[in-house]
């Protein structure tokens, strides 16, 4: 064995007076490469991209709510205590929603307006968002009551913290006998989660707040579940729903946000198919440079073979050639995408609109595993396009061969 690898090392690296191998096989090595830093980077921007919605989206939302199809419902400490059994459940949070305006002098802006408990949205849902003036503060005990705001839209609010607000609350036709209710709020704090339409279409009050608005606080909207992973969401939804009375209806992070996964899954097989034929290139290339070897090293094999080398020996030393070749092409190209991966992620080269894709640089996770398969797709490749040259050149007649030498 050790003998083979020393004639692959002859083969595709000793200087000698013709350099038409090492010419080859640097343009089999730089095809290669092209081909592995295609594949990474384009599966580490799909992977970038999912892991950012992912992050995004059970940052600022629930990973389950459970709602009801009767409408609001009531609380109910037994069914809520009976959740929290789940060893999958973290925190289970009552959660009112309203859709509401609000107005500050002559600006008005439509928000939902969604009512937890402080000490619930600090748990769940406030470590996603970024405090760009004042912070979070319910004011739970005062009179009248903090609004959490969103940036998009305290801007077109032309809000600041500290600033008083009022929410505006219209059931039907507003006429004298159903008159607009109004109710101040004090922005103490202002945030972002980095995607600008929720930035401007979401605030948050206090749980109580909603008891002033419905004059009772009996009802609410339904629960916000947090799950020790969001990944469990599916498995745990159905779970819920075995266990549940009928009319509660469990719905994942993932099922409120079906719409931008469907299209990142549309975006994945047209892609991979495209850089997978980039890749399959680079396979053919490795079969053209075998061929080219296999053609210009016939004389050196012929006299291998008429010294005693067995034809299976002679098939080795070509498919370690083309296995050394595509170690060094995979090698080198992972090293390229994840130089890439770093630069682009620190130094943001290619810049998003964050309006559009909710970041504001193209992401690229290349994992692990992403590499891993293409390392063994690369040599599983490898392997059966060096075969067929391997063969060949063990088949090669030493007497055909010499006969002129």
């Amino acid at each position: 064995m050790r003998f083979l690898f020393y004639l692959s090392e002859r083969t595709l690296f000793h200087q000698r007076s013709d350099q038409f191998v090492p010419f080859i096989r640097m343009l089999a090595v730089i095809g290669l490469i092209i081909g592995t830093v295609a594949m990474s980077v384009t599966l580490g921007i799909l992977h970038g991209f999912e892991n950012n919605l992912v992050e995004k989206i059970t940052g600022f939302e629930a990973h389950i709510r459970l709602e009801s199809f009767r409408g609001d419902i009531r609380y109910e400490e037994d069914y809520v205590s009976g959740l929290r059994e789940y060893p999958e459940i973290t925190a289970v949070s009552p959660y009112v929603t309203f859709e509401t305006m609000i107005r500050k002098g002559e600006d008005t802006e439509g928000v939902i307006l969604e009512c937890l408990r402080e000490a619930d949205f600090r748990n769940m849902l406030y470590r996603s968002k970024k405090d760009i003036e004042g912070t979070l503060d319910f004011r739970e005990d005062r009179e009248v009551k903090g609004i959490y705001l969103g940036l998009g839209a305290a801007e077109y609010l032309n809000a600041a913290a500290g600033d008083t607000v009022t929410a505006l609350f219209i059931e039907g036709i507003p006429s004298p006998l159903n008159p607009i209710r109004k109710y101040p709020l004090v922005v103490t704090g202002i945030f972002s989660t980095g995607m600008k339409e929720f930035d401007a279409n979401y605030a948050y009050a206090p749980l109580s707040f909603a008891a002033d608005v419905q004059e009772s606080g009996e009802t609410i909207s339904g629960y916000q579940l947090l799950l020790t992973d969001p990944l469990l969401a599916e498995t745990v939804s159905e779970r819920i729903d075995e266990d549940s009375p009928y009319h509660y209806l469990p719905i994942t992070w993932k099922e409120r946000n079906l719409l931008l996964f469907k299209w990142l899954q549309t975006q994945k097989a047209p892609i991979i198919l495209t850089f997978g034929i980039i890749a399959l290139v680079a396979m053919v290339n490795i079969i053209s440079t075998l061929v080219m070897i296999v053609l210009v090293k016939e004389q050196d094999t012929a006299i291998l073979k008429s010294m005693g080398m067995k034809p299976e020996a002679i098939r080795k030393k070509f498919m370690f050639d083309g296995l050394t070749i595509t170690a060094m092409g995979l090698g080198a190209g992972i090293l390229v995408a994840k130089l890439l991966e770093w630069g682009q992620m620190k130094y943001a080269w290619i810049k998003l609109s964050s309006d559009v894709y909710f970041i504001d640089r193209l992401p690229i996770d290349i994992s692990w595993g992403v590499i891993l398969i293409i390392v063994l797709v690369g040599f599983f490749l490898s392997l059966t396009a060096t075969f067929f040259p391997a063969r060949n050149a063990s088949r090669i007649k030493p007497v055909e061969v010499l006969r002129y030498e």
